[in-house]
């Protein structure tokens, strides 16, 4: 058995908005919520505990007008990391 084990869980970012700001993208964390959960059941079945849970964070910027525009960050996933009892 490892000593420790980092996976991530990613693309969890799911376009939404209007007709103005069909750019924006938000996290579906109620599906990310239950893979975290998911996967720290399934490696505590394996004899790991978590030792933290990263947020993977991304960026965006949009320009909207030669006035300006917006920008906005958007969690995309985790890194979970895991130690062997």
């Amino acid at each position: 058995m490892k000593k420790y084990i980092c996976i991530s869980i990613h693309d969890k970012v799911e376009p939404s908005g209007n007709d103005y700001n069909k750019g924006f993208r938000k996290c579906n964390s109620e599906e990310l919520t239950q893979e975290i959960e998911d996967v720290c059941n399934t490696y505590d079945e394996r004899g790991y505990e978590v030792i933290s849970i990263v947020p993977i964070i991304q960026g965006q910027h949009v320009v909207v007008s030669s006035d300006g525009g917006w920008a906005n960050s958007t969690t995309e996933g985790v890194m979970i990391t895991f130690k062997g009892k």
